[in-house]
């Protein structure tokens, strides 16, 4: 029996099954978004990859690493995913296509937003397609939620649009589809793979 198997099987009991979560470096604005869906009763249980890493491929490297180290298994119940920003520099392109490759072959799933992870609180509010850098993303955010600011939880105050920003980021992925942006580049501006998650969790 593999170690998977005995931690699953501890007390005849079967474990909820893992969504392992990483962000890049230090990030509380991302890790109090998803700490707020612990303690809800699902069939799941989410863990964090904590560490610094802000570069891409390291940052799924020290996925693949804890994912290993949990005894995960991604082809079945349990989850992966890696969350970072693209931002707006045409070279961190480089970077993520590597990091893709790295995770794809590891079962691991790669979530951007674009330009930065609040984009994805936006949709909550609003669809848009204008082209923006973070400063401008957070700008327009606090014309919906004044005190908002970086690492607050603003969690409580959006979840009841968690639908609206489904649909949202949807409809936005099929806009840069439509006009031949990659997803998951820099180029695809704006844009969050967030509802994925969102997905699994809710």
């Amino acid at each position: 029996m593999s170690i998977r198997d005995r931690q699953r099987n501890k007390g005849n009991r079967k474990s909820k099954r893992v969504i392992l979560v990483s962000y890049e470096g230090n990030n509380k604005t991302e890790r109090n978004y998803f700490d707020s869906f612990k303690g809800i009763e699902k069939d799941y249980t989410i863990k964090v990859v904590f560490g610094n890493e802000t570069d891409p491929v390291h940052l799924v490297n020290q996925t693949i690493k804890k994912k290993n180290d949990l005894g995960l298994d991604l082809e079945t119940d349990d989850r992966a995913f890696c969350i970072f920003d693209t931002d707006i520099d045409p070279r961190k392109n480089i970077q993520i296509k590597e990091a893709i490759e790295i995770a794809h072959k590891n079962n691991i799933r790669i979530i951007t937003s674009s330009p930065c992870f609040e984009i994805w609180f936006l949709l909550h509010y609003e669809y848009t397609t204008a082209t923006m850098n973070n400063d401008d993303v957070i700008k327009r955010l606090k014309t919906h939620y004044f005190n908002y600011s970086k690492n607050c939880n603003i969690y409580p105050f959006i979840v009841d649009k968690t639908k609206e920003a489904y649909k949202n980021a949807k409809k936005l992925e099929k806009y840069q589809k439509d006009n031949n942006r990659i997803i998951q580049s820099v180029e695809a501006n704006p844009h969050s793979d967030v509802y994925i998650i969102i997905e699994e969790i809710t």
